[in-house]
């Protein structure tokens, strides 16, 4: 596996892969009318405009934010992280990170996570976070063993449904390199 930053030709197949793997995590983790109308408007074609745009937002500078992809030695994308400084002070913040079904379980979500990790620590970034649904017990057993620790709960907007979020931290970015 190869874990590099984000090419803009990597969109069609970024956009394939958080739409794909967002509906499977996310089936039965929400309200059922936001996961559908998730489904109906939120198409591949879409979430690869949006991954072209950010990628080109860095490409033109943006050095603070990074995005990087999981692609097999047969050039398949199959994961995707985006990193970003938070609100607070020397905090970056994992924005997304998803690795489709059948290649978790590899450690691919760890390299995702500790690429990114890296790279915000040149950025003077010193801990890091990242939120997710309270329901969703599969991704929050992995960042509990990759050593993330509860720091936080908040609420997030899916299409007009507050949904319970659990805020993960690591306060030293060195324990990913």
């Amino acid at each position: 596996m190869i874990i590099r930053p984000a090419q803009v030709t990597d969109a069609p197949a970024m956009g394939r892969v958080m739409v794909d793997t967002f509906l499977t995590a996310h089936h039965g983790q929400m309200p059922e009318e936001a996961w559908q109308k998730r489904k109906t408007e939120w198409t591949h074609d879409v979430s690869a405009r949006n991954w072209t745009r950010a990628i080109a937002e860095i490409d033109d500078g943006n050095e603070a934010e990074c995005i990087y992809v999981a692609v097999t030695t047969e050039g398949e994308v199959v994961g995707l992280a985006m990193g970003h400084p938070a609100a607070t002070a020397q905090t970056g913040e994992i924005g997304a990170l998803y690795v489709q079904p059948a290649h978790q379980g590899q450690g691919i979500g760890r390299q995702l996570v500790q690429a990114v990790a890296a790279h915000l620590a040149t950025t003077g970034i010193t801990a890091l976070h990242i939120a997710v649904l309270a329901a969703n017990r599969p991704a929050r057993r992995f960042y509990e063993a990759i050593g993330g620790r509860v720091v936080g709960e908040r609420e997030f907007d899916e299409e007009g449904f507050l949904l319970p979020e659990v805020v993960y931290g690591w306060p030293d970015i060195r324990v990913f390199f």
